[in-house]
This record gives structure tokens, sequence and C-alpha cells, in this order.
């Protein structure tokens, strides 16, 4: 799978398993509090100086996963989430320095830390770090308490088979979502291709012209519109018959994505009519392209002589891709007046 694609299925898979990684980081520190209602009723008064450093550790956990959250899907996600995973297993061998007793108990929490989070790793990297995030402190605990090498070879098999389980469990959710979003991609493909030309349709046309107007008018960078239209197709299809007027159209869709990048697009929006969207051009450079196009499309050799005419302009600051495409269909529109096969510039 090419890296872009790969990135857009982690966001995809990021944004449907968001929910459950909110309600697992902002619930999860909660343990902390209500575990010392149980160190009170055991420890008793010798208790109440670590309500502080608990409430500190949920602050502190509550702040990580804000930050999970407020990230969205980047490379600050997979930072936020070891660290939210450090604190946590920090937390739990700072407990258990307090109450060694609890030892025993300690090695089933990490193992099943090791369970619920590697499932919401969605990289090898953010795999890794809460792997180790999760082993350090461990090690750490089991040194200063001064654990027999038979407990660390125990608490070593539990967390081994914790992060088995967890990365069983990744695997499996990567899988499944990597299926999702490829019948996804397959099915958006087609409704959004014209099925005739190959080229995007109007509702192709829709969802990718829009989101490459707001990535360029951040960039600031220019963009144009070349609105297209056959000169008297109906004629064509009249002498010809349809099926040559098919023929045709995909003839000259070819001619035409011939002559653009393959990062422009070139939508089929109506029987003979195409727009295409040039990025990083401005109208007099689009002028140009639409030129190339128009006296491609009278050099195609046909029973049915056909020419184009063409609109063209760059899209304005802050105005909405549909004012900026009517522009384009009226400086077509002025092109048709004039005499056809040729462009007019809005």
């Amino acid at each position: 799978m090419p890296a872009s694609e790969r990135v857009r299925l982690l966001r995809f898979t990021f944004a449907k398993s968001r929910a459950g990684l909110t309600l697992l980081t902002f619930t999860m520190p909660l343990l902390f509090a209500v575990g010392w209602l149980r160190d009170l009723v055991v420890l008793g008064a010798s208790a109440r100086w670590t309500l502080l450093l608990r409430l500190a550790l949920v602050l502190a956990l509550l702040i990580a996963a804000w930050l999970i959250r407020a990230s969205g899907f980047s490379r600050r996600t997979v930072v936020f989430g070891i660290l939210y995973t450090l604190v946590f297993s920090v937390a739990i061998a700072a407990t258990t320095a307090i109450e060694p007793a609890r030892l025993s108990l300690t090695h089933v929490a990490v193992m099943l830390m090791a369970v619920i989070l590697l499932p919401f790793a969605l990289s090898r990297l953010a795999a890794t770090g809460i792997i180790a995030a999760l082993a350090l402190p461990m090690c750490g605990l089991l040194w200063h308490l001064g654990t027999p090498l038979a407990l660390w070879g125990a608490y070593g098999l539990f967390f081994g088979a914790g992060c088995a389980i967890g990365l069983t469990q990744r695997a499996a959710h990567l899988g499944a979502s990597a299926d999702i979003f490829m019948h996804r991609q397959r099915l958006l493909e087609r409704l959004h291709r014209d099925s005739l030309t190959g080229t995007a349709n109007r509702d192709g046309w829709e969802a990718r012209a829009e989101l490459m107007r707001r990535t360029h008018q951040r960039a600031g960078t220019p963009l144009s519109v070349v609105y297209f239209d056959l000169d008297h197709f109906k004629s064509i299809n009249d002498r010809y018959g349809h099926a040559r007027g098919d023929a045709l159209l995909q003839e000259v869709s070819t001619v035409m994505r011939a002559q653009l990048r393959k990062y422009d697009l070139l939508a089929r929006i109506g029987g003979e009519e195409f727009v295409a969207l040039l990025p990083d051009l401005d109208a007099a450079a689009a002028t140009g392209v639409a030129e190339r196009i128009r006296r491609a499309v009278a050099a195609i050799d046909t029973p049915a002589s056909v020419t184009i005419s063409a609109g063209v302009t760059q899209v304005r600051d802050g105005e909405p891709l549909e004012t900026t495409t009517d522009r384009a269909d009226a400086a077509l529109l002025a092109a048709k007046r004039l005499g056809r096969d040729r462009v007019e510039q809005a």
C-alpha cells in the first residue's frame, strides 16, 4: 500500500476508534481516585497523605487524555499516547511502592493495560512506545523492591502474554479496518466516476474540488477552473447515432487527460460538458492549457468533425467554488456567442 494511502487508512481507523479511545483514556484515571477509598479502608489514617498523590496522578492522566483527544491524528497523537501510558504505568508503580503487599496484583494490572491499550496503537512506533512505557516503570519497581529473580521471570511472562494478546488484537483491528477502508474506497470510486469517460462525475467533482479549493486557499497558491463544452454535439448524435457520440466523448476525454497533469481534476458534469480544476495555475496559464486541449480535440481523426469551446477563470480568495464555476460557465457562453471553437477568459 502506498505511503499516502496508508496515512489515509490510519486516519480512517483513528476516526472510527476515537470514541472508544476517548472513553477509555478519560475513565481509566478514575481507578486511582476510587482506589484511594480502598487504601483508606486497608491502611487507615496513614493513607490520607496519598490522596494528594492520587489526585495529581488523576489530573496528569486527564491532561494527557485531553491532549490525545485534541491532537486529532498526527505524530503528536503517538507522543501523547505514549505519555499517557507512561504516566499510568508510573502511577501503578508508585502506589505499589507505597504498599509493596500489592505487588502480586500489579503485574496483572500492567498486563491488562497492555491488552487494553495496544489495539489503539495504529503505528509500530506507538506500539513499541506503549510496551516500553509499561515495562520500564515495572522493571524499576521490581528492582527497587529487590524482587527475586524467579518473580522477574514470572512477571515477565505475564507481561509478555499481555503484549501478545494486545498485539494480536491490534493486528485484527487494523486488518478489519483496512478491509472496510478498501471497500469504502472502491465504492466511492464507483460513485464518483463517470462510467462512460472514466473522468470524475458531478458527485466526484463536488467531493474533490471543494477540498482542493480549501487546500490552495490555505496555501495562498493560484487555482483555476476551465469549463468545456463540445460544439454542436447534438447534431453529431443526430447524424451518426448515440453510439458514435458516446465513442467520441470517450476519445475527447482521453485527449483532455493527456493534456492535463496527474493531479489536475477533470470531471464530466453534463452530457457533453466537462470542467477542469487546475492547481497552481493562474488564469493566464490555465488559458494556455485550455488552448492546447482545444487544438488537440480539433485534431481528433474522426468522421464526425468535433471542436470544443472553453471558459477560463481563476478562483478568487474566499469565494465559493460554485461562484467560480458559474463565472467560467459565463466565459464559455461568451466563447459560444463569438463563434465557438475558442477559449475565453472571464
